[in-house]
């Protein structure tokens, strides 16, 4: 019970007189008041120390180093060192600081402060803040205190803002500068701008309502940045084709040239230059060289701003005729691909003389007749035939009637040639005509070709066939010139085939004038005759053949039956048609029918042989 007497009585005078009275301590002294006439007028009547230097890349702090008042560098230095030999071009001027919004606020292009309060290069912000305050303050009396915001680095802190929160029982009398109030336990002062090297004191006067231990603490933010210059470049390539000859039309077979160049029209050096060629079908590289595309890349290493590469000489052929191109591009990863100035394409035009020829002649023609050939030749190309020679080689059973005007004929090579010195591409077609008299039996093949200038050939051939024709002659006779009537004559008809081809299914028919009578036929046919009409007519058997140069003889016997004053003459014709004929042959003798015993009873003359 005594010893816990004693412990509440010690605690009391504790608290009452305090530890130092307590323990034999002198109390400190009061903290002597800061007379509000001692406070700066303003922040800016502060002294504002010397600014500390750039704080250069993988180096000490130079402030460390140089000698006291030597100068920081600043942006200006940093822009003659970047623009020194060996380093960038000079960048150019700074965006202008009235676009830029105040200090602390979001500026155009997303950055936090002006451009043109950003430091050029690496620099560094060392900003410290310390908060002075009385050891020992009474309470309900005004005490002072004093925070230090400080910038020690190469750069200046931007946006800079002190936060003072007053702890519980402690009152915000004033301040210099004059604080801004959140709350009413927050304090705000907004620096702004705190170069480097100097420092910002801030005069707090509070008054404690409490009796307790109190932590008075600030706290500061601040921005910091920093920016490089860089020059933006734009190289640009343009290409140039000049062709040679200078005119865009070249003969097939002959060579054209392409001079190419390449020029660097922009500011910046373009690196990894490939310059491709493409050739259309039609033109080939002098070199041989193929691949699927036709293509070729010259690699430039590099060209200047300016600079113009003059490329060696592209010689291609003209392999065929019409449209054709060479297309040439450039190319850079430096440089945004420009179609209307990297990319070109040259055009040509092949010009190529043709020949076309085509002979006419006779499908069909008989044997030991004339066939009519016609040669008709033309250029239907795009420039003149030269030195044409026009050639038709005739078969060996063929025989040339007569030369063609202006023509050479070569009995040895049975060939007919004509010499034509150009035939234009707008020229009318030529016609060269010769006729040819077919010999025996077989296919007849004619050949004509034309040759010119520059390898041109054109060639056409025909065949004939020359068939044998049955050439079948009809010959009748009589016997006897004068007969009595009641008397008898014979006619005599006499087939023979000239041709060269066998007379084919021959059908012979005859018919009498009316005063005579068919009596008996013999020869010809193994059958005799089958007469009709009251024997005035008599029809044949047929013939199977008659073959070339063999001839067949038949005889009609007749009898004069009355005499009539009108008709005193008996006629005989006969009719003959075969394979070969589309009408029949034809012919006929006549007798004189006289009335008296002399004729009556005359015999007959014996029949030709």
């Amino acid at each position: 019970m005594g010893r816990r007497y004693f412990f509440l009585l010690g605690a009391s005078l504790l608290i009452i007189l305090g530890p130092e009275r307590v323990l034999g301590q002198t109390p400190s002294p009061a903290p002597a008041e800061v007379d509000a006439a001692s406070f700066p007028a303003t922040t800016d009547d502060l002294a504002e120390p010397e600014r500390l230097p750039v704080v250069e890349p993988g180096k000490l702090p130079e402030r460390l180093a140089r000698p006291v008042g030597a100068a920081p560098k600043r942006d200006d230095e940093v822009e003659r060192i970047q623009a020194a030999p060996g380093n960038a071009p000079a960048p150019a001027a700074a965006p202008d600081p009235a676009a830029a919004a105040g200090a602390g606020g979001v500026v155009e292009g997303g950055f936090m402060q002006p451009l043109d309060r950003l430091p050029l290069g690496k620099h560094e912000v060392l900003l410290s803040v310390n908060v002075l305050a009385p050891q020992d303050m009474n309470i309900n009396k005004e005490a002072t205190v004093k925070i230090v915001v400080k910038n020690n680095g190469s750069a200046d802190a931007l946006g800079v803002v002190v936060r003072d929160d007053l702890p519980t029982g402690l009152e915000f009398v004033s301040s210099l500068p004059e604080a801004q109030r959140a709350a009413s336990s927050l304090l705000t002062w907004s620096i702004g701008i705190l170069q480097a090297g100097t420092e910002k004191v801030i005069l707090v006067k509070v008054k404690p309502t409490q009796a307790t231990p109190m932590d008075h603490a600030a706290t500061v933010t601040f921005q910091a940045g920093s920016k490089a210059r860089s020059r933006v470049l734009q190289p640009k390539l343009k290409v140039e084709v000049v062709q040679t000859p200078s005119i865009d039309k070249v003969l097939k077979g002959k060579a054209a040239e392409f001079r190419i160049s390449v020029t660097n029209t922009g500011d910046g050096p373009a690196r990894d230059v490939v310059v491709l060629a493409k050739l259309s079908a039609g033109l080939s590289h002098e070199s041989g060289e193929k691949n699927d595309d036709n293509s070729f890349d010259l690699p430039i290493k590099e060209i200047g701003p300016g600079q113009r590469e003059e490329l060696p000489v592209m010689v291609v052929d003209a392999k065929q005729g019409g449209h054709q191109t060479c297309q040439v591009k450039a190319t850079s990863p430096d440089v945004v691909f420009n179609k209307e100035e990297a990319e070109i394409e040259k055009a040509l035009e092949v010009i190529e003389p043709k020949l076309k020829i085509t002979l006419d002649a006779p499908e069909k023609r008989y044997t030991d007749t004339i066939a009519s050939y016609t040669i008709t030749l033309e250029n239907p190309g795009s420039a003149p035939a030269k030195n044409v020679r026009v050639l038709a080689t005739l078969p060996v059973s063929g025989q040339l009637v007569t030369p063609p005007p202006g023509a050479k004929y070569d009995p040895a090579t049975r060939r007919i040639t004509w010499t034509l010195s150009q035939i234009d591409p707008t020229e009318k077609p030529r016609t060269l005509t010769f006729e040819v008299k077919m010999g025996g039996i077989g296919f007849y093949q004619v050949t004509a070709e034309a040759r010119a200038d520059n390898a041109i050939l054109a060639g056409d051939k025909r065949s004939t066939d020359v068939q044998g024709m049955a050439d079948l002659d009809l010959v009748v006779r009589e016997r006897r010139r004068v007969v009595d009537v009641d008397g008898t004559t014979t006619f005599q008809v006499r087939l023979r085939n000239y041709g060269s081809k066998e007379a084919a299914n021959v059908q012979v028919r005859a018919e009498v004038s009316p005063n005579l009578r068919i009596e008996e036929t013999a020869g010809g046919p193994t059958e005799p005759a089958k007469p009709a009409d009251n024997n005035t007519k008599a029809m044949f058997p047929k013939i199977d053949r008659i073959q070339a140069g063999k001839e067949m003889t038949i005889l009609i016997k007749v009898k004069v039956v009355n005499h009539d004053e009108k008709a005193s003459a008996g006629v005989c014709r006969v009719f003959v048609s075969h394979d070969d004929l589309t009408q029949e042959l034809e012919d006929m003798a006549m007798v004189k029918v006289a009335e008296g015993r002399r004729t009556a009873n005359a015999k007959e003359p014996p029949a030709a042989k």
